[in-house]
Protein backbone atom coordinates (compact mmCIF):
# COMPACT_ATOMS: atom_id res chain seq x y z
CA UNK A 1 0.00 0.00 0.00
CA UNK A 2 2.86 2.22 1.39
CA UNK A 3 4.12 1.61 -1.99
CA UNK A 4 1.65 2.52 -4.10
CA UNK A 5 1.45 5.66 -2.45
CA UNK A 6 4.95 6.50 -2.85
CA UNK A 7 4.51 6.09 -6.35
CA UNK A 8 1.62 8.13 -6.78
CA UNK A 9 3.55 10.57 -4.57
CA UNK A 10 6.44 10.38 -6.71
CA UNK A 11 4.39 10.62 -10.24
CA UNK A 12 2.68 13.57 -9.34
CA UNK A 13 5.83 15.55 -8.22
CA UNK A 14 7.67 14.64 -11.18
CA UNK A 15 4.26 15.93 -13.54
CA UNK A 16 4.29 19.31 -11.30
CA UNK A 17 8.14 19.89 -12.00
CA UNK A 18 7.72 18.89 -15.60
CA UNK A 19 4.45 21.47 -15.94
CA UNK A 20 6.78 23.90 -13.71
CA UNK A 21 9.86 23.82 -15.94
CA UNK A 22 7.25 24.35 -18.91
CA UNK A 23 5.92 27.01 -17.67
CA UNK A 24 9.31 28.91 -17.15
CA UNK A 25 10.27 27.64 -20.64
CA UNK A 26 7.53 29.55 -22.17
CA UNK A 27 7.79 32.40 -20.31
CA UNK A 28 11.27 32.76 -21.19
CA UNK A 29 10.55 32.08 -25.14
CA UNK A 30 8.30 35.09 -24.48
CA UNK A 31 11.11 37.54 -23.42
CA UNK A 32 13.84 36.44 -25.02
CA UNK A 33 15.46 39.15 -27.02
CA UNK A 34 17.38 38.99 -30.30
CA UNK A 35 21.03 37.93 -29.53
CA UNK A 36 22.81 37.43 -32.58
CA UNK A 37 21.75 36.93 -36.74
CA UNK A 38 23.37 33.38 -37.86
CA UNK A 39 23.69 33.62 -41.81
CA UNK A 40 24.59 30.64 -43.47
CA UNK A 41 25.20 31.26 -47.78
CA UNK A 42 25.03 28.27 -50.39
CA UNK A 43 27.29 29.88 -53.05
CA UNK A 44 25.54 27.00 -55.76
CA UNK A 45 29.63 26.19 -57.31
CA UNK A 46 30.90 29.75 -55.96
CA UNK A 47 28.47 32.24 -57.00
CA UNK A 48 29.38 35.13 -54.77
CA UNK A 49 26.74 37.36 -56.02
CA UNK A 50 25.70 38.36 -52.16
CA UNK A 51 27.74 38.60 -49.11
CA UNK A 52 26.76 37.98 -44.87
CA UNK A 53 26.43 41.07 -44.98
CA UNK A 54 23.65 42.25 -47.35
CA UNK A 55 21.54 39.88 -45.39
CA UNK A 56 21.88 40.89 -42.06
CA UNK A 57 21.14 44.70 -43.40
CA UNK A 58 17.69 42.91 -44.51
CA UNK A 59 17.10 42.23 -40.33
CA UNK A 60 18.20 45.48 -39.71
CA UNK A 61 16.52 47.40 -42.37
CA UNK A 62 13.31 46.00 -40.82
CA UNK A 63 13.96 47.59 -37.25
CA UNK A 64 15.38 44.49 -35.96
CA UNK A 65 17.78 45.23 -33.15
CA UNK A 66 20.32 43.09 -31.28
CA UNK A 67 19.64 43.02 -27.71
CA UNK A 68 16.50 45.30 -28.44
CA UNK A 69 13.95 43.25 -30.53
CA UNK A 70 12.06 40.11 -28.91
CA UNK A 71 12.18 36.94 -30.89
CA UNK A 72 8.15 36.94 -30.56
CA UNK A 73 8.22 40.39 -32.62
CA UNK A 74 10.45 38.92 -35.80
CA UNK A 75 8.46 37.63 -38.69
CA UNK A 76 10.60 34.87 -40.08
CA UNK A 77 8.40 34.89 -43.18
CA UNK A 78 8.75 38.02 -43.62
CA UNK A 79 11.96 38.33 -44.26
CA UNK A 80 12.16 35.13 -46.63
CA UNK A 81 10.03 37.08 -48.58
CA UNK A 82 12.34 39.76 -48.67
CA UNK A 83 15.04 37.73 -48.97
CA UNK A 84 13.42 35.57 -52.39
CA UNK A 85 12.63 38.69 -54.08
CA UNK A 86 16.43 39.34 -55.00
CA UNK A 87 17.47 38.65 -58.22
CA UNK A 88 20.49 36.38 -56.95
CA UNK A 89 18.82 34.40 -54.17
CA UNK A 90 17.29 31.18 -54.98
CA UNK A 91 15.82 30.54 -51.68
CA UNK A 92 15.64 31.13 -48.30
CA UNK A 93 14.98 29.50 -44.60
CA UNK A 94 14.53 31.84 -41.65
CA UNK A 95 13.74 30.31 -37.81
CA UNK A 96 14.30 31.41 -34.07
CA UNK A 97 15.96 29.65 -31.44
CA UNK A 98 15.57 29.76 -28.00
CA UNK A 99 18.73 31.43 -27.00
CA UNK A 100 18.24 34.15 -29.30
CA UNK A 101 19.68 33.41 -32.34
CA UNK A 102 17.80 34.28 -35.90
CA UNK A 103 19.32 31.82 -38.56
CA UNK A 104 18.76 32.55 -42.01
CA UNK A 105 19.76 29.96 -44.51
CA UNK A 106 20.49 31.40 -47.75
CA UNK A 107 20.92 29.37 -51.53
CA UNK A 108 22.43 31.56 -54.34
CA UNK A 109 20.84 31.16 -57.76
CA UNK A 110 23.50 29.23 -60.28
CA UNK A 111 23.76 30.83 -63.69
CA UNK A 112 24.53 28.37 -66.38
CA UNK A 113 24.58 31.38 -69.48
CA UNK A 114 25.45 34.98 -69.98
CA UNK A 115 23.63 36.11 -73.14
CA UNK A 116 24.61 38.93 -74.80
CA UNK A 117 22.34 41.14 -77.39
CA UNK A 118 23.52 43.39 -80.55
CA UNK A 119 23.78 46.45 -78.65
CA UNK A 120 26.25 44.50 -75.81
CA UNK A 121 23.62 44.64 -73.13
CA UNK A 122 23.43 41.12 -71.30
CA UNK A 123 21.86 39.19 -68.55
CA UNK A 124 22.63 35.74 -66.72
CA UNK A 125 20.24 32.13 -67.38
CA UNK A 126 20.25 30.32 -64.24
CA UNK A 127 20.08 26.21 -63.95
CA UNK A 128 15.65 26.63 -63.76
CA UNK A 129 15.67 29.37 -66.18
CA UNK A 130 15.32 32.39 -64.16
CA UNK A 131 16.82 34.89 -65.97
CA UNK A 132 19.36 36.99 -63.94
CA UNK A 133 20.56 40.60 -64.08
CA UNK A 134 24.66 41.68 -64.12
CA UNK A 135 25.90 41.80 -60.54
CA UNK A 136 28.75 45.16 -59.92
CA UNK A 137 30.11 42.94 -57.03
CA UNK A 138 30.78 39.43 -58.75
CA UNK A 139 31.21 38.08 -62.66
CA UNK A 140 30.09 34.28 -62.82
CA UNK A 141 32.26 31.67 -65.10
CA UNK A 142 29.79 30.85 -67.60
CA UNK A 143 29.70 29.82 -71.14
CA UNK A 144 28.08 32.87 -73.26
CA UNK A 145 25.41 33.18 -75.84
CA UNK A 146 25.84 35.92 -78.62
CA UNK A 147 25.33 36.44 -82.29
CA UNK A 148 22.30 37.89 -83.90
CA UNK A 149 20.62 38.39 -80.70
CA UNK A 150 18.12 42.00 -81.35
CA UNK A 151 15.43 41.81 -78.37
CA UNK A 152 16.23 44.12 -75.21
CA UNK A 153 17.19 41.02 -72.99
CA UNK A 154 17.49 43.18 -69.30
CA UNK A 155 13.85 43.44 -70.05
CA UNK A 156 13.51 39.54 -68.86
CA UNK A 157 15.05 39.76 -65.58
CA UNK A 158 12.89 37.96 -62.93
CA UNK A 159 10.97 35.91 -65.83
CA UNK A 160 11.63 32.63 -66.29
CA UNK A 161 12.00 30.46 -69.72
CA UNK A 162 8.69 28.82 -69.25
CA UNK A 163 6.60 32.01 -68.97
CA UNK A 164 8.25 34.37 -71.16
CA UNK A 165 5.10 33.78 -73.86
CA UNK A 166 3.16 35.04 -71.53
CA UNK A 167 4.68 38.08 -70.71
CA UNK A 168 6.14 39.21 -73.75
CA UNK A 169 5.42 38.78 -77.97
CA UNK A 170 8.37 39.28 -79.66
CA UNK A 171 9.63 37.14 -82.48
CA UNK A 172 13.16 35.90 -80.50
CA UNK A 173 11.41 34.69 -77.70
CA UNK A 174 11.69 31.25 -78.83
CA UNK A 175 15.28 31.74 -79.09
CA UNK A 176 15.42 32.39 -75.78
CA UNK A 177 13.89 28.80 -74.42
CA UNK A 178 16.41 27.49 -76.96
CA UNK A 179 19.21 28.59 -75.22
CA UNK A 180 18.69 28.19 -72.30
CA UNK A 181 18.01 24.57 -73.58
CA UNK A 182 21.02 23.88 -75.18
CA UNK A 183 23.07 25.64 -72.14
CA UNK A 184 21.08 23.15 -69.44
CA UNK A 185 22.02 20.34 -71.73
CA UNK A 186 25.45 21.09 -72.21
CA UNK A 187 25.97 22.16 -67.90
CA UNK A 188 24.89 18.85 -66.69
CA UNK A 189 27.90 16.72 -68.88
CA UNK A 190 31.12 17.01 -67.72
CA UNK A 191 32.63 16.29 -71.45
CA UNK A 192 30.19 19.02 -72.96
CA UNK A 193 30.49 21.80 -70.45
CA UNK A 194 34.43 21.53 -70.60
CA UNK A 195 33.92 21.48 -74.79
CA UNK A 196 31.38 24.55 -75.25
CA UNK A 197 31.94 27.89 -74.17
CA UNK A 198 30.04 29.79 -76.38
CA UNK A 199 26.65 29.30 -78.13
CA UNK A 200 26.28 31.48 -81.39
CA UNK A 201 22.66 32.49 -82.91
CA UNK A 202 23.81 33.29 -86.39
CA UNK A 203 22.08 35.58 -89.53
CA UNK A 204 19.40 32.75 -90.13
CA UNK A 205 18.80 32.41 -86.57
CA UNK A 206 20.40 29.13 -86.22
CA UNK A 207 22.12 27.98 -83.57
CA UNK A 208 25.57 27.03 -83.39
CA UNK A 209 28.34 25.84 -81.07
CA UNK A 210 31.62 27.18 -80.29
CA UNK A 211 33.90 24.57 -78.97
CA UNK A 212 37.18 25.10 -76.84
CA UNK A 213 39.07 22.75 -78.76
CA UNK A 214 39.26 22.85 -82.44
CA UNK A 215 38.98 25.58 -85.21
CA UNK A 216 35.17 24.52 -86.24
CA UNK A 217 31.60 25.26 -85.42
CA UNK A 218 29.03 22.89 -84.52
CA UNK A 219 25.69 23.61 -86.46
CA UNK A 220 22.77 22.49 -84.50
CA UNK A 221 19.69 24.75 -85.93
CA UNK A 222 17.51 24.11 -83.15
CA UNK A 223 17.76 21.98 -79.94
CA UNK A 224 15.37 19.33 -81.28
CA UNK A 225 16.50 15.80 -80.59
CA UNK A 226 19.54 17.44 -79.02
CA UNK A 227 20.60 14.36 -76.95
CA UNK A 228 20.78 12.60 -80.87
CA UNK A 229 22.42 15.51 -82.19
CA UNK A 230 25.02 15.46 -79.14
CA UNK A 231 25.40 11.61 -79.57
CA UNK A 232 26.10 11.90 -83.56
CA UNK A 233 28.99 14.63 -82.25
CA UNK A 234 30.36 12.32 -79.48
CA UNK A 235 30.70 9.39 -82.47
CA UNK A 236 32.10 11.93 -84.94
CA UNK A 237 34.79 13.16 -82.46
CA UNK A 238 35.82 9.71 -81.66
CA UNK A 239 35.68 8.05 -85.37
CA UNK A 240 36.52 11.24 -87.23
CA UNK A 241 38.78 13.85 -85.74
CA UNK A 242 40.78 11.87 -82.97
CA UNK A 243 41.91 10.42 -86.66
CA UNK A 244 42.26 13.50 -88.66
CA UNK A 245 42.85 16.13 -86.32
CA UNK A 246 40.85 18.58 -84.35
CA UNK A 247 41.14 21.55 -87.49
CA UNK A 248 40.13 19.18 -90.40
CA UNK A 249 36.54 20.80 -90.49
CA UNK A 250 35.46 24.34 -89.98
CA UNK A 251 32.50 23.55 -90.19
CA UNK A 252 30.22 20.30 -88.35
CA UNK A 253 26.60 20.44 -89.78
CA UNK A 254 24.27 18.00 -87.04
CA UNK A 255 20.78 19.61 -88.70
CA UNK A 256 20.16 16.41 -90.56
CA UNK A 257 19.21 13.25 -89.59
CA UNK A 258 21.46 10.57 -89.17
CA UNK A 259 24.27 11.98 -90.88
CA UNK A 260 26.80 14.67 -90.07
CA UNK A 261 27.61 17.03 -92.90
CA UNK A 262 30.76 18.83 -92.54
CA UNK A 263 32.77 21.18 -94.99
CA UNK A 264 36.34 21.48 -94.71
CA UNK A 265 38.84 23.81 -93.44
Amino acid sequence: MWSRILNIAGWTIGSVSMFVLLVAAVSTSHNAVLKNVVVTIDYADQNFFIDKEEVEETVSDLGYGLDSTKLDDIDPRKIEVILENNAFIEEAQVYKQLNGYLNIDVKIRQPILRVFNRAGNSIYIDNYGVFMPLSRKYSARTPIANGYINMDVTQLVGLNVNDLEQYMDHPQIKLMADLYEVASTCSKSEFWKSQFNQFYVNAQGELELIPRVGDHQVIIGDPSDLDKKLHKLELFYEKGLNKTGWNEYKIINLKFTNQVVCTKS
